[in-house]
């Protein structure tokens, strides 16, 4: 238990979190611009939506939808604050903002809210509470900057257990491992992008079966790989071969495939991120 505690806390280098923060952040302001195509419908009484008599018992009430006037005074802020947290002003306030806003996009209209909110929401209050970096003396005598790990690991831990936890669903509660037609029926029918259709007149039904089965395999041993440093390349690797299928061959899923690919900023070395003490510095402003 003790050396679990050391490795949780550990201080750690402040930069891979800021590259993680920024490119968390950029990919909720693209997934933003994408809803905000159709804001009215979204966010107003234009739109359907359900109400306290029509949502299921294990939703919330849904939140006050907008004024109209109200959209682009919901747009400036959230894209306001999204700008500040990438170019480090005011970091922890703007991110509770985002926090506030990804919390009302979830609940506004439960029709439209998907997985990708929900990460959204636990980053945002996982990197509001993230800790102050301190500045430490190195035993070379430079002075560096250090924040506890806790921010860094919950994050590491919430990419790994998504994944587990998605290959056990398959498994246990699934059709993967009764039937090998299971991701060739998936990309059919109002997933299906042109992509993916182009895919179903080529490859052969065979070929699918194999993709089906590197995919269950990434979800349910891909996790353990991310523990050990020298398997982390391949599983990284594998990973985004796995986001990009998704991506291309399932409609609006590429917004999905970016987030989870962007955790595995948290998996790379400080070095390979071509981070400096002076980036530490940075990223504790």
């Amino acid at each position: 238990m003790e050396a679990f505690m050391d490795m949780w806390y550990r201080p750690v280098h402040p930069g891979r979190l800021r590259r993680f923060e920024q490119a968390f952040v950029i990919s909720f302001l693209y997934y933003m611009a994408e809803r905000f195509r159709y804001a009215g419908e979204w966010l107003t009484a234009e739109g359907f939506h359900l109400t306290a008599a029509t949502k299921s018992w294990y939703h919330v009430t849904p939140f006050p939808l907008l004024a109209d006037w109200m959209v682009p005074v919901f747009g400036g802020i959230l894209f306001g604050c999204g700008l500040s947290v990438i170019f480090g002003w005011q970091r922890r306030l703007c991110t509770t903002v985002l926090l506030i806003c990804a919390v009302y996009a979830q609940n506004v209209d439960l029709v439209s809210a998907f997985t990708l909110n929900k990460f959204y929401i636990l980053v945002f209050a996982v990197l509001a509470a993230q800790p102050p970096a301190d500045e430490y003396e190195a035993p070379d005598g430079r002075r560096v900057l250090r924040q506890s790990g806790w921010a860094l690991r919950t994050l590491q831990a919430t990419l790994i257990i998504s994944y587990f936890g998605a290959g056990i669903c398959k498994v246990a509660y699934g059709d993967w491992l009764v039937h090998s037609d299971v991701l060739w029926t998936h990309v059919q029918g109002v997933y299906r992008t042109d992509i993916a259709a182009w895919m179903l007149r080529v490859l052969p039904k065979w070929a699918w079966t194999v993709q089906m089965l590197a995919a269950l395999a990434f979800e349910t041993v891909g996790p353990f790989l991310f523990f050990f440093r020298r398997t982390r390349p391949l599983v990284i690797v594998w990973g985004i071969l796995f986001h990009v299928l998704i991506a291309v061959t399932m409609h609006q899923l590429i917004y999905f495939s970016l987030q989870l690919m962007i955790f595995y900023i948290l998996f790379i070395p400080e070095d390979k991120l071509f981070l400096r003490e002076a980036d530490g510095r940075l990223a504790a402003a």
